[in-house]
C-alpha cells in the first residue's frame, strides 16, 4: 500500500494504537495512521487493533500499513546527524507546535480562553499539587447525591480539576502544549526524542480532529458510547477512585457535549478499575443520557446502556444509582410513562427526596407533556439542591421561554454563558430568543453566527433552528443567496423540519437528502416527540422516513414497527422488524419483539423460529430466554415456560419483566406461593411497574380472597389516577368473578374517556352477556371488530354470544369469519366443532377438533370435544383415550377423571373406571358426580348394596340434582332386587 489514494473506502475504519510503554492512543482513521507512519511517529514496535472491538496485532503485520511502514523504516535506517547525551530517565517535553490557522470569532476566542478542552488521550500530569490555603468546598458525588466538605484547595482549583494542558494562543494561532507529560525511554538517546515529539503532535492533532471535527463531512460522523469492560476485582486505589469520580463530576457540571464526553471517559476508567463502585455507574448512566442525541443510537449503543443498567441494577437494585440507570434505560427505550412512574415513586421515598437529578428528570418529562409551569417548579428545585450543575438552569431557561417568560429565560442563558462560555446550546438559545422574541436582529445575527462558527457541538435540531433563523434574517436583509446557504445547512442538519424544507424549496435549493449511517437521528427524535404525545400515526411516518433515507438505521425501523403494532397494523409491523434485523443483525430487541408479535397473533412456530435465530447470535441472552418463556406461556406450555424463565432469571435476577412472567407462569401452574414470591420481588425492585402490581393483586385473591384484591387495585387507582391499566384490571377482576354490573360500570367509564379502547369494548360486551343483555353485547363486540378488523377477538366473542343464545349456525358463521382473518387464533376450530356438536353435526365437530389440535396441540379443549363426540357415537374406548390426553394436559380437575371413568365403564372396563374415580376423590372428595358414577359402576358389577350407598351420598351432596327423580327410581329398583 504505497499511497493513500485508495484509502477512501477504509478511512471510516478507526484504529487504536498501543506503544511499547503501554500508552494507548486513538482512535485514528486509516489515513491518519498512514500519515503518522510517514512522519516517523510509529516505528513498527506498536500494536494496533480496530476500534472498538478488534484484536491487538503487531502494526507491522497489519496489511493496511505494512508497505508504508517498510518504506519509512528503510528511510529511518539512514545515519542520524545529532546525538543527545544524557540518561534515559523521564523527560519533560514542551514545544510550540503550529497547526493550520483558522480565524476565531469572538465567541470562540472567549470560549477557548475561559475553558479550554483537553483532547482525548492527553492527561495533565503535575509534579506536585498546587498549594493554596484558602478554605472552600469540594463537591463529591456519593450515593447519587451531591455532598460538600471543606478543603484547603480553592474554589478555582476544584472547578478546574479536569482542566486540560493545552491552551489556544490567539495572536499566533498556535497551540501551545504545556508539559504534555513524562514519558520513559528505554531506547537509544537521540533516536527517541524526535519520534516522541512527533507522537505528541499526532496525539493532539488526532484527538482534536476527533473531538473538534472541522468541516461538514466530519461533523456528520457520530460516535458510539464508550462501554466499560467489566472486571471482577478493583485495580485502582481508593484515592484514585475518589479523584476519578470528582474529576468526572467536575466535567459533568459543565453540561456540554465536550464535558459529558470527558466525564464519560473518566467514568469508564473508574468503572473498569473499580467495578463495584455504584456511584460511578449511576453517574455514567446519566452521562449516557446526555450524550444520546450525539451518538449513533445503534445496537451497540443500546447494548452499552443495557449492560451498564443491568449490572448496576444487580449491584444496587433499590438504591439511587440503580434507579438512575433504570430511568435512563426506560427513557432510551421510549418508555416515558414507566420512567415517570419510577421517578415519582423514588421522590416519595424520604431518603431520595433530596436527589437533584430526580427533580431534573421529572421536570424533563413534564416538559415533554407540555406542562411547562410544573416543569419550571421541579427544575428550580434541582437548581437549589445542586446549583453548580448547569443543566437545570439551562432547562429552566428553555421552559421559561416556552412558557412565554422570555426575559427571565434570556437572563438565565446569559448567566449560563457567564459561568461557561463554551455552552454552545445556551449561546444558540440566547440568539434565537433575541431574534424571535425581542427582534434584536443584529445582536441575534452576531450571537448565532459566533456560536455556529465554533467547533463545539450542540444538538443538531438546535443547530438547524439557528441556521433557519439566520436564513430568515438574511431574507429580511434581502440577501437571498446567503439565505439559501443557511437554509440548506438547516435542512441537512434536520431534514424532518417541514418549515426548513419549505424554505429551501422556496429559495430554489435542493431538498434531496442522502443520509449516511447515524446522520438522521433527528427524524427519529421528531418521531419520539410524536410518540410521547400518543400520536403514533405521525411518529411512524417520521421513523419510516428516517429508515428510507438511511436503510442502516435499524432503530428507526424498530420504532416504526412498535407504532404500527399500536395502530393495529400487525403484518406491516412484523415486516418492519424484518427490516430492522436486516439493517442491524445485532439488535437483539428486534428479534425479541418480533417473536412477541408473532405469539400475540398465535403464530407460535414463527415466534420460535425468530428466537432460534437470535439464540444462535446471542447465546444465553436473558432477553432471548425470556422471549422463549413468553411464547411457551402463551401457548399454554407452562412447564417449558418456567424452564426458560428460570434460566433467564438466573442470568439476570433483577429483570422485572422476567419476574412478572415467572409470577404468571407459577400462578398458571397452581403454585401461588412461588407466584407471590416473584410478584413481590418485582414490586420491590420497581414499585411503579403496572403489570407487576396487577399480577400481585390477582395472586392476592388466591390467599386473602377477592375483596382483598379489589381493595388493593382501588388503592392503586387512588394513587395513580392517570393510569388506566389499574381500572381495566379492576373491571376484569369483577368480570371474572361474575360481578358483571360493577365491571360494566368501569368499562363504560373507560370508554367515555377513550372510545377506541378495544379491551374495554370486549370487556363491556362480556359484562352485558353475563347479564343476558345480548343485543348490547353484540353491538359492543362488533364495535371492536370495526375498530380493528385485523383482530379476531370481536368476531370470536360474537360467535360465543350466538352460542349462548342457542343460535349455533350463526355462531359457526362468526367463527368462520374469524378464521379468514387469523387461522391460528386459539380455540376457533374448537368452538366451530362445539357449535356443530350442539347442532348435531358430529362429523364437522370431530373434524374441527382435529384441526384445533394441529394448531394448538397443548390446549386440552380439542381432546375434550373429541371425547364428547365419541361418547355420542358410543365409541367409548376412543372416548377414554381422548380424556387421557386431557388429563395429561390438565391434571388438576376431578371432573375430567369422572368423565373418563364413565367412558371406561361404558366401554366395559369397570375396574379401570373405579381407579379413575379414586383419583377424582383424592382431588375433590365432595364432588357429587363421583358418587353417581360410583353407583353406576357398583350397579354394573352387581353390588347393589354399595350402589345404593353411593347413590344416597350423591343425593345428599346434591339435593337439588336435576336427575334426582331418576336416581330415586333407580334406588328403589335396585333396592327391591337386592
Amino acid at each position: 500500500m504505497n499511497d493513500t489514494s485508495g484509502q477512501s473506502g477504509n478511512n471510516n475504519i478507526q484504529w487504536l494504537i498501543k506503544t511499547a510503554s503501554e500508552k494507548q492512543l486513538g482512535p485514528y482513521s486509516t489515513e491518519t495512521v498512514l500519515k503518522l507512519i510517514s512522519d516517523g511517529t510509529f516505528t513498527g514496535s506498536e500494536v494496533i487493533k480496530r476500534y472498538p472491538d478488534g484484536r491487538w496485532n503487531q502494526i507491522s503485520k497489519q496489511a493496511d500499513f505494512y508497505d508504508r511502514l517498510l518504506a519509512v523504516l528503510e528511510e529511518a535506517a539512514k545515519p542520524k546527524h545529532r546525538q543527545r547525551k544524557g540518561s534515559s530517565d523521564v523527560k519533560n517535553i514542551a514545544d510550540d507546535l503550529t497547526v493550520p490557522p483558522k480565524p476565531l470569532d469572538e465567541f470562540q476566542r472567549q470560549a477557548m480562553k475561559n475553558n479550554p478542552t483537553r483532547p482525548q488521550g492527553l492527561e495533565k500530569k503535575e509534579e506536585k499539587p498546587p498549594e493554596n490555603n484558602d478554605k472552600t468546598e469540594i463537591q463529591k458525588f456519593e450515593d447519587g447525591i451531591l455532598h460538600k466538605k471543606n478543603s484547603s484547595s480553592s474554589a478555582k482549583t476544584t472547578s478546574s480539576a479536569s482542566m486540560p494542558s493545552a491552551t489556544v494562543t490567539n495572536s499566533s494561532n498556535t497551540i501551545h502544549l504545556k508539559k504534555i507529560g513524562e514519558m520513559k525511554r528505554q531506547q537509544n538517546k537521540k533516536a527517541t526524542l524526535i519520534p516522541m515529539m512527533l507522537i505528541v503532535v499526532a496525539i493532539f492533532v488526532g484527538a482534536a480532529a476527533y473531538l473538534w471535527p472541522d468541516g461538514e463531512d466530519n461533523t456528520d460522523q457520530k460516535p458510539n458510547l464508550l462501554a466499560p469492560r467489566m472486571a471482577t476485582a478493583s485495580t485502582i486505589s481508593g484515592e484514585q477512585l475518589k479523584t476519578g469520580i470528582q474529576r468526572a463530576v467536575s466535567s459533568f457540571l459543565s453540561d456540554t457535549f465536550e464535558s459529558y464526553s470527558d466525564a464519560q471517559g473518566k467514568l469508564v476508567a473508574v468503572v473498569e478499575g473499580a467495578p463495584q463502585t455504584v456511584e460511578a455507574r449511576g453517574l455514567l448512566c446519566l452521562v449516557y443520557k446526555e450524550l444520546w442525541p450525539y451518538v449513533k443510537q445503534d445496537s451497540k449503543d443500546y447494548d452499552t446502556v443495557y449492560a451498564v443498567a443491568k449490572s448496576t441494577r444487580s449491584l444496587d437494585p433499590v438504591g439511587i444509582n440503580g434507579i438512575y440507570c433504570e430511568v435512563v434505560k426506560l427513557m432510551i427505550q421510549g418508555k416515558y410513562k414507566e420512567a415517570r412512574g419510577v421517578i415519582e415513586h423514588s421522590l416519595n421515598q424520604p431518603i431520595l427526596s433530596t436527589a437533584p437529578v430526580l427533580y431534573a428528570l421529572k421536570a424533563e418529562l413534564l416538559a415533554e407533556d407540555v406542562d411547562y409551569k410544573s416543569a419550571i417548579l421541579y427544575v428550580e428545585k434541582a437548581r437549589q439542591l445542586w446549583p453548580e450543575w448547569l443543566k437545570p438552569q439551562f432547562d429552566q431557561a428553555k421552559y421559561l421561554a416556552k412558557n412565554n417568560e422570555a426575559s427571565k429565560a434570556l437572563q438565565n442563558f446569559k448567566q449560563i454563558l457567564d459561568k461557561n462560555p463554551k455552552h454552545k446550546s445556551a449561546a444558540i438559545e440566547k440568539g434565537l430568543l433575541q431574534y424571535k422574541v425581542f427582534r434584536q436582529t443584529e445582536e441575534a445575527m452576531t450571537a448565532l453566527t459566533a456560536a455556529l462558527n465554533t467547533p463545539l457541538k450542540a444538538p443538531r435540531p438546535l443547530e438547524s433552528e439557528a441556521y433557519h433563523a439566520l436564513a430568515l434574517i438574511s431574507l429580511e436583509a434581502r440577501d437571498a443567496k446567503k439565505a439559501k446557504v443557511f437554509a440548506e445547512k438547516a435542512f441537512k442538519l434536520n431534514p424532518g423540519d417541514a418549515r426548513v424544507k419549505e424554505l429551501v424549496a422556496k429559495l430554489g435549493g435542493s431538498t434531496k437528502y442522502n443520509a449516511k449511517s447515524g446522520q438522521n437521528n433527528e427524524l427519529v427524535f421528531l418521531g419520539d416527540q410524536y410518540y410521547r404525545t400518543g400520536n403514533c400515526l405521525a411518529a411512524q411516518a417520521e421513523y419510516k422516513t428516517a429508515y428510507e433515507m438511511d436503510p442502516t438505521n435499524a432503530v428507526a425501523a424498530l420504532k416504526a414497527a412498535k407504532c404500527l403494532w399500536q395502530l393495529s397494523q400487525g403484518s406491516e409491523a412484523i415486516n418492519w422488524l424484518n427490516r430492522a434485523i436486516k439493517a442491524d443483525p445485532k439488535l437483539v430487541q428486534a428479534y425479541v419483539l418480533q417473536a412477541d408479535y408473532f405469539s400475540e397473533r398465535y403464530d407460535y412456530y414463527g415466534a420460535t423460529q425468530v428466537l432460534n435465530k437470535a439464540a444462535k447470535l446471542f447465546p444465553n441472552n436473558h432477553e432471548v430466554l425470556r422471549g422463549y418463556g413468553l411464547v411457551e406461556f402463551r401457548r399454554n406450555n407452562v412447564k417449558d415456560s418456567l424452564s426458560y424463565l428460570q434460566r433467564a432469571n438466573k442470568i439476570y435476577e433483577n429483570d422485572v419483566e422476567t419476574m412478572i412472567l415467572l409470577a404468571k407462569a407459577f400462578g398458571g401452574n397452581g403454585d401461588f406461593s412461588s407466584a407471590q414470591k416473584f410478584a413481590v420481588r418485582a414490586i420491590e425492585i420497581d414499585a411503579t411497574n403496572n403489570e407487576a402490581q396487577i399480577v400481585y393483586a390477582q395472586i392476592l385473591t388466591q390467599f386473602q380472597g377477592l375483596e382483598t384484591g379489589i381493595l388493593y387495585l382501588k388503592d392503586l387507582i387512588n394513587k395513580f389516577s392517570y393510569t388506566i391499566e389499574f381500572r381495566i384490571a379492576l373491571a376484569n377482576m369483577y368480570k371474572e368473578h361474575e360481578r358483571y354490573k360493577q365491571s360494566q360500570q368501569i368499562y363504560e367509564q373507560l370508554l367515555e374517556v377513550d372510545p377506541k379502547n378495544k379491551e374495554a369494548l370486549i370487556g363491556l360486551g362480556e359484562s352485558y352477556q353475563g347479564q343476558l343483555m345480548f343485543d348490547k353485547a353484540l353491538r359492543s363486540f362488533l364495535s371492536a371488530v370495526v375498530l380493528d378488523p385485523s383482530d379476531v377477538s370481536g368476531l370470536f366473542h360474537a360467535g360465543l354470544l350466538y352460542m349462548d343464545m342457542g343460535k349455533y349456525s350463526e355462531a359457526i358463521t362468526q367463527f368462520n369469519r374469524a378464521l379468514t382473518v387469523n387461522k391460528m387464533y386459539p380455540r376457533l376450530h374448537y368452538f366451530i366443532g362445539k357449535a356443530a356438536f350442539q347442532n348435531g353435526d358430529y362429523t364437522l365437530a370431530l373434524n374441527s377438533a382435529m384441526e384445533e389440535r394441529k394448531v394448538n396441540p397443548n390446549l386440552a379443549d380439542s381432546y375434550e370435544l373429541a371425547a364428547e363426540v365419541y361418547t355420542a357415537r358410543k365409541e367409548f374406548m376412543k372416548c377414554a383415550e381422548e380424556y387421557q390426553r386431557v388429563v395429561q394436559l390438565r391434571p388438576q380437575g376431578a371432573e375430567t377423571y369422572v368423565k373418563q371413568a364413565r367412558c371406561y365403564r361404558q366401554g366395559g372396563s369397570p375396574d379401570i373406571a373405579a381407579s379413575m374415580l379414586n383419583i377424582a376423590a383424592s382431588q375433590e372428595s365432595g364432588m357429587p358426580e363421583i358418587y353417581r358414577e360410583q353407583g353406576a359402576i357398583f350397579e354394573q358389577k352387581g353390588d347393589f348394596r354399595a350402589a345404593v350407598q353411593a347413590y344416597d351420598k350423591y343425593l345428599a351432596l346434591s339435593p337439588n340434582a336435576p336427575d334426582r327423580s331418576e336416581i330415586e327410581s333407580k334406588i328403589l329398583s335396585i333396592g327391591s332386587g337386592k
